[in-house]
């Protein structure tokens, strides 16, 4: 490669990789330290309050953006400036990141007018490491055992739901018979 190839190539990279307008942002995915959020905070060790804080409304904006670009929906399940006031997000505290404070790594939308999980989101490196579990757990505590799961389901999410021995008449699935 010649260096006015390489010069070419490298102007590039400065804007439509790393410019203002880049495309970077669309490839990575964070996981966010929470400083400012007291241990006490933290709900049964994994989920932290986010509805009321806008700084914890953004980092959950940002994993619901995530969760519509890893699955393609048309439409954001939360934005912070959202204010629908039924909707509960509480981010996922991270069991594998070990810092002072509490490292958010996904979130979870609950309805609590319709007692439903609107939405779960967790970093792929977080996944498979029974955080879904915990924080399930939690939301059964908080919530009961009969709270319903908004369609559509994804398919790990519905072998989740199996492995748990949820009833699929609360999220959508097939029947224990099928």
């Amino acid at each position: 490669m010649d260096s006015e190839e390489l010069a070419r190539r490298q102007k590039e990279l400065g804007t439509y990789w790393h410019g203002e307008n880049g495309f970077r942002h669309k490839y990575l995915i964070d996981m966010v330290p929470l400083p400012f959020v007291a241990d006490e905070d933290v709900i049964g060790g994994c989920l932290i309050a986010a509805t009321d804080d806008m700084r914890l409304r953004k980092v959950a904006e940002q994993f619901a953006s995530y969760f519509k670009r890893e699955l393609r929906f048309d439409f954001l399940q939360f934005t912070a400036t959202g204010s629908n006031s039924s909707q509960k997000v509480l981010l996922i505290n991270s069991r594998d990141v070990v810092m002072l404070s509490p490292v958010a790594c996904g979130a979870v939308g609950f309805d609590l007018e319709e007692k439903s999980l609107t939405w779960v989101w967790i970093h792929p490196l977080q996944r498979g490491r029974g955080l879904l579990d915990r924080v399930w757990e939690e939301l059964e505590r908080r919530h009961g055992t009969e709270f319903t799961v908004e369609q559509p389901v994804s398919i790990p999410m519905q072998r989740f739901l199996q492995s748990k021995g949820v009833d699929p008449a609360r999220w959508g699935g097939p029947s224990p018979a099928e």
